[in-house]
């Protein structure tokens, strides 16, 4: 697979960028930047600057920074030392680094 086929259906949000909506990405989405709103995506990467506040829908998440409102990770929801989980979290399975943080409720789906 070529660079090109890899980021197809992807979204970045740099740093420093703030965006509101409504977002379907049949891809991954990285979130450096601020994310208001809706968000459904196959893989979920929040970079350690990044913030997302909103609902929000996934097959797996990678968390860095920080996400309010609620997360759904069907399958894996991984918390890294410096993420920030704020509000409802579901998961298929979860994992949380040293320093990982959950404010709220945390429930396995099912």
């Amino acid at each position: 697979m070529n660079e090109q086929d890899q980021h197809k259906g992807s979204i970045v949000i740099g740093e420093g960028v703030t965006v509101t909506g409504s977002f379907v990405v049949p891809g991954r989405a990285v979130i450096n930047g601020s994310l208001q709103g809706e968000l459904q995506a196959d893989d979920l990467l929040v970079g350690a600057r990044g913030k997302l506040v909103g609902n929000v829908k996934v097959r797996k998440a990678d968390i860095y920074g920080e996400t309010h409102d609620t997360l759904q990770a069907s399958e894996h929801l991984l918390i890294r030392s410096t993420g920030r989980i704020s509000g409802k979290a579901t998961y298929g399975e979860i994992e949380i680094e040293r320093g990982g943080l959950v404010q709220g409720s945390g429930l396995p789906e099912g």
